[in-house]
């Protein structure tokens, strides 16, 4: 019999200030339920590890947690009893902070961590969170929970502020040594929307985050942040496709548009020279040296998209910072000179956006959708760079 394929699974974490009795119990089981969550990390749960274990009920098949103290901290990751989940290893702090567990889920490593980080400065705890996450080994990261900091003090908070606390600056450092992603950010790069609301100060920010891998970004379907009810903060939930969806398709396919850059095709021909110098020599077999001169180009092809895209996506984000501080100025002050640099930097952005939208359309075109054709165009524009090189 033939097995099905793996079905997406839904994330949610969730800071639900507490616990403790059974109807509180329940109604997050319930919601958790209501939301079709497969794997739910869980904050500020006031439990021990026998009150703890009783999460492993109703639907939940596997419970890992770190305890502290029945009134503070304390954070459990429950997983879904249909989620093929197979724990390797697991790593928790004793002070109810955090809990790593490592496993395979369709055919895949992942490491799946739950953080209820602290609210005041605490250089040592972030650096013992680097430290542990590194220490798990794993390419595929779900990283969830409350870190008690914003990254974006402008887009994050209510009232906006303008300056990074030391914690914000911890937390984008290990964001940034492991290739995470923000990911509702990643989908939502100007919205304003909040997770945590604190009536005493009329403030609100968002500081419950679901970051993942880079390298499975791709994977996710849909991240929301959800109504805040049972508790101050509101859920943070995110779809994704399983892990083997990565695998779907291991052949590469370059962008045709590339063949219309200037700087691309100047870029090659000098990377085919340089191929051709160290490597074009009496005893190599002609066609091993067309078979590796064919993986070194596409590792340099590979870079030279990425860097371009990662240009253009920078630039695209400095626009938008720029536009969005330009408005927030304009609305303050509604002065003419600020109007034109403000119709200066919505025509630059909407030049960039237009133009990325132009290259898609053309892209789509059928004469670039056939990729025998595309293949047969690309291999004879580096056989032609070849010949000429060589003569």
């Amino acid at each position: 019999c033939t097995q099905s394929a793996p079905m997406s699974f839904k994330i949610s974490t969730w800071n639900v200030k507490g616990s403790n009795s059974v109807v509180k119990k329940k109604s997050i089981l319930n919601s958790l339920k209501k939301d079709s969550i497969h794997i739910a990390f869980l904050q500020e749960t006031h439990l021990t590890d026998d009150e703890h274990k009783k999460y492993c009920r109703e639907w939940v098949g596997q419970v890992f947690y770190s305890s502290y103290a029945t009134n503070k901290r304390g954070v459990i990751t429950l997983i879904h009893k249909n989620l093929p989940l197979t724990v390797i290893s697991t790593h928790k702090d004793k002070e109810g902070r955090y809990i790593f567990v490592k496993g395979v889920l369709h055919g895949e490593n992942v490491l799946l961590g739950n953080v209820y980080a602290p609210n005041l400065q605490d250089d040592e705890f972030y650096a013992e969170l680097l430290g542990a996450l590194v220490d798990m080994e794993c390419g595929n990261v779900i990283l969830a929970g409350d870190f008690n900091c914003v990254l974006c003090p402008e887009l994050d908070r209510l009232p906006p502020h303008s300056v990074l606390t030391k914690n914000s600056k911890a937390l984008l450092q290990i964001l940034s040594e492991l290739n995470l992603v923000d990911v509702w950010r990643h989908y939502n790069p100007l919205v304003k929307h909040f997770t945590f609301h604190s009536n005493p100060h009329l403030s609100a920010s968002r500081i419950d985050y679901i970051f993942i891998s880079k390298n499975i970004c791709q994977l996710a379907e849909q991240v929301n942040i959800g109504p805040i009810g049972l508790s101050d903060h509101a859920p943070v939930s995110l779809s994704m496709k399983p892990l083997r969806a990565i695998e779907r398709s291991r052949s590469w396919r370059m962008s045709m548009m590339s063949l219309l850059d200037d700087k691309f095709i100047n870029f090659i021909t000098e990377q085919t020279t340089v191929f051709l110098e160290c490597n074009d020599t009496e005893e190599i077999d002609p066609r091993i040296l067309w078979d590796c001169y064919k993986a070194y180009m596409r590792g340099m092809i590979l870079s030279y998209t990425a860097h371009k895209k990662k240009e253009r996506l920078t630039k695209q984000l400095e626009l938008e910072g720029n536009l969005k501080k330009l408005e927030i100025q304009y609305y303050k002050t509604q002065a003419s000179e600020t109007l034109s640099e403000l119709k200066h930097a919505r025509a630059a952005l909407n030049n960039l956006i237009t133009h990325k939208a132009e290259k898609d359309i053309l892209f789509a075109n059928k004469d670039f959708l056939n990729p025998l054709t595309n293949l047969i165009v690309f291999w004879l524009v580096l056989l032609k760079m070849l010949h000429q090189i060589l003569l």
